[in-house]
């Protein structure tokens, strides 16, 4: 959509400064201001509304949205520490959280043994893979690695020829297979698989109405055995926005959870956020896109849990089915 005319859809209101020919910077400048501001006054009436807070004592849930207070439950504390992933300088980004709840969940569900076989899909260079070749008999990892732009530095061309330049920490190298495959046509007969695991990557697969995010659920469901686990994380916009990648209250179950057949969520989705992570917001554009650039003493104050863009506000979505 032209970028002008995406402007004055958001807010309609600045198209009598349209009308009067004031400069388009100072058009994006209001703008920019108007979505700041609707997503702080969202955030102010959720806050009063439907205030949340996380109790530290239970057993964490298995589907629900990224919380900050997760960094202080031993459970998933431990798995950072297992994946080299727990800063000691209390640095918080949800890509550290999403891993660490997808162990606990593998775990939980007794997948965690040298009988499973697991599929990757979208894996790029992440740390699941190397973790479970430690863990399981086999994981094959895939992802398109083809040196697209943009996605270069997440799954880069030569990982599939050498992995090992790019593993966190040591790993069982009989025990990991990487391909070059799309994650809507998986190359593999079915049920096949013990564990498909994929970790904020079908979102990116394009398609009208999240198609290419249902085909690829529908490639994990029948590659998995009866009884497999599928660990699933996407992005989900907490303020209810329309977007043609990232899921909301409504598409998360229209397109995608509704429409898959023998996949089942293995518990209730709990899409509630925490106060607590409600005062986490960042801008995309300012610290996301940059995160790798900042210093260890900014990104310590700012927590990466919940992202706006424009005015829109989203985080982490965990989703955990099984075969029946």
């Amino acid at each position: 959509m032209n970028a002008k005319l995406y402007s004055i859809r958001r807010h309609p209101s600045i198209i009598v400064e349209f009308v009067k020919a004031h400069k388009w910077r100072d058009i994006e400048n209001s703008c920019a201001r108007l979505d700041e501001k609707e997503a702080l006054e969202f955030i102010s009436s959720l806050k009063k509304t439907s205030p949340y807070q996380g109790n530290q004592n239970e057993e964490s849930k298995l589907n629900r949205l990224c919380y900050v207070e997760d960094w202080q439950k031993k459970e998933i504390r431990d798995a950072l520490s297992e994946l080299l992933k727990l800063s000691q300088d209390g640095i918080i980004h949800r890509k550290d959280w999403e891993w660490a709840l997808g162990i606990i969940a593998l775990n939980r569900f007794g997948k965690l043994n040298d009988k499973s076989t697991a599929i990757g899909i979208g894996s790029g260079t992440e740390p699941i893979p190397f973790y479970l070749a430690n863990k399981i008999n086999h994981v094959y990892a895939t992802d398109i690695y083809r040196g697209n732009a943009g996605w270069e530095r997440a799954a880069p061309s030569d990982f599939p020829e050498n992995p090992k330049k790019y593993a966190p920490f040591p790993y069982r190298q009989d025990a990991l297979t990487v391909l070059r495959m799309d994650g809507t046509k998986l190359e593999f007969p079915s049920e096949s698989f013990d564990i498909a695991f994929s970790f904020s990557s079908i979102e990116h697969f394009a398609g009208r109405n999240h198609s290419g995010a249902l085909r690829s659920l529908q490639e994990i469901e029948r590659v998995l055995k009866p009884g497999g686990l599928a660990v699933i994380t996407t992005e989900y916009i907490i303020n209810d926005k329309e977007h043609p990648e990232f899921f909301n209250r409504r598409t998360i179950y229209s397109d995608l959870i509704n429409k898959l057949e023998k996949l089942q969520l293995v518990e209730p989705l709990d899409l509630r956020i925490t106060t607590k992570t409600l005062d986490t917001m960042i801008d995309y554009f300012s610290i996301d896109a940059n995160w790798d650039k900042l210093d260890d003493a900014y990104k310590k104050t700012h927590p990466l849990i919940l992202v706006r863009v424009r005015n829109l506000l989203f985080t982490s979505l965990m989703l955990v089915f099984q075969k029946s």
